[in-house]
């Protein structure tokens, strides 16, 4: 996973400092502006330009950057922002998402039902 360093949370300024994160419409999340991007270990990530295009497909090549796979294998995704009507109008659970496989093994995430 990689993480992205931009404007301050929740600022919401479309000022020209920070960045601006814009997912198009079957294909990436295109970044604009002043950002960061680090591996998890916290290692720069230099994108060779100001403004980058994100894998939202999974299936790039040049990972985390877009090589226009998502083309090719038929991905689908919206532009807005997908809610879950569960976590929108149901309980709180009170240990966090139910697990679909068990415990993490080898060192991967759990897989959750959210």
């Amino acid at each position: 996973m990689t993480s992205l360093s931009g404007a301050p949370p929740g600022s919401g300024s479309d000022s020209g400092t920070g960045a601006t994160i814009t997912p198009y419409e079957d294909g990436p999340l295109l970044i604009r502006g002043d950002f960061t991007l680090r591996t998890p270990d916290g290692t720069a990530i230099e994108p060779g330009r100001g403004t980058v295009a994100l894998c939202r497909c999974g299936k790039s090549a040049i990972k985390p950057f877009c090589d226009g796979t998502h083309k090719a294998i038929g991905f689908r995704a919206g532009t807005a922002r997908e809610s879950d009507p569960a976590r929108e109008n149901g309980p709180a659970r009170e240990n966090g998402p139910a697990r679909e496989n068990g415990p993490a093994r080898n060192g991967e995430p759990p897989r959750t039902t959210d």
